[in-house]
């Protein structure tokens, strides 16, 4: 029998996997990488993502929330750790500087409260504060808008910060066609050719994500951030052979008999219109399973689009796997159990079975494999 430590359901990871991923990613872009360490290491654990990225030879690491930089840090992995997000409290910026991490720059008020913060550090002369500057070409979140060069440029002319690179975000690098990525990318270098006519030396410039830097070679520039294609769950295709690195695997608890008109779960939204063998599952919301909700319908066009996607998934109902056959489910995943249907398999209590890995919703109980 496949168990762990006794666990009804787990994430289960390959090193691997993981590793030829980073490797092949490397190997493709022929730039600098730097390995993208967010989302727990995008759900296979922050140390262990870095710890494979440091041997597949990324350049350095980038993460999201400073307890994510300081815990990179305290590895020794000897590699620059990038904060891809400012920062305000004056407490974790001390601590950010006093441990070498990159800070990001998204406006001239944030960087001016950097310097404050550290002219009132006694050991400030022993930490310089280096910073990359965001832009904000599309993404809307972070960052001095593309069109305000002078506001980059007074940053750069600070005294006291370390000026070591720029970036931006791509908001939408799996779109079918190179539109709106095409746009972003114009905007960041005419921005930054700006800046170099002026006669700033700008230091690393990058904006790719993993889909850009996959399917947009010229937007590679002097390096580029790779999460999610270390896991292999990129949104779309690309020319480079990922592996899915992890799979949920969930024990089946119980076998029991449907009868035509019986229901399922909570609002009995569920009845079987035949006679149905059913596994019982430890899997559901707690595990991450089927947890996403339908998107925010912030447009005419996003509500049409929801409800497209609505559609099919009604029209081919989720599912697990077992000895490669496809057990739907059978009506809503549950809190902790769901059930599927069984038709055409012998499973039975004991088996497990395998469900899709979503990166958002890191597991707490995970298994390792080489």
């Amino acid at each position: 029998m496949d168990t762990f430590a006794d666990e009804l359901n787990y994430l289960e990871i390959s090193r691997s996997a993981l590793l030829g991923n980073a490797e092949t990613v490397i190997s493709e872009v022929g730039v600098p990488v730097m390995g993208v360490l967010k989302c727990d290491g995008y759900g296979v654990s922050i140390e262990e993502a870095a710890r494979i990225w440091d041997r597949a030879g990324a350049a350095m690491f980038a993460v999201s929330e400073p307890k994510e930089a300081l815990t990179v840090h305290e590895l020794g992995l000897g590699k620059d750790i990038l904060l891809l997000a400012p920062v305000a409290d004056p407490a974790i910026i001390r601590d950010l500087v006093r441990a070498g991490v990159i800070l990001t720059v998204s406006d001239l008020d944030g960087a001016k409260r950097y310097l404050d913060v550290m002219r009132t550090d006694a050991a400030a002369e022993l930490s310089p504060v280096r910073v990359h500057i965001a832009v904000d070409t599309g993404m809307g979140r972070f960052g001095i808008r593309y069109s305000d060069v002078e506001q980059m440029k007074q940053v750069y002319l600070l005294q006291g910060l370390q000026c070591e690179g720029v970036f931006s975000h791509f908001s939408e690098s799996f779109e079918a066609e190179y539109s709106r990525t095409k746009v972003q990318f114009g905007r960041f270098m005419k921005a930054l050719d700006a800046l170099q006519t002026a006669g700033v030396s700008v230091g690393m410039r990058h904006i790719a994500n993993s889909c850009a830097a996959l399917r947009f070679p010229e937007t590679r520039l002097d390096a580029v951030r790779i999460g999610s294609a270390l896991v292999g769950a990129l949104p779309v295709k690309v020319s480079v052979p990922l592996k899915r690195a992890a799979v949920y695997k969930a024990q089946v608890v119980a076998v029991k008999t449907l009868m035509p008109g019986d229901s399922t779960g909570y609002a009995c939204d569920y009845k079987a219109k035949r006679e149905t063998r059913a596994a019982v599952v430890a899997l559901g919301h707690t595990s991450g399973y089927m947890l996403s909700g339908p998107e925010d319908a912030f447009s005419f066009r996003n509500l049409l689009r929801n409800g497209y996607h609505v559609f099919k998934d009604f029209r081919k109902a989720p599912s697990v796997l077992y000895k490669g056959s496809r057990l739907p489910l059978l009506g809503r995943a549950g809190t902790q159990y769901s059930l599927f249907d069984t038709a055409g398999t012998d499973i039975q209590p004991g088996d497990y079975v395998t469900a899709p890995f979503e990166y958002l919703f890191p597991h707490s109980r995970r298994r390792f494999v080489e």
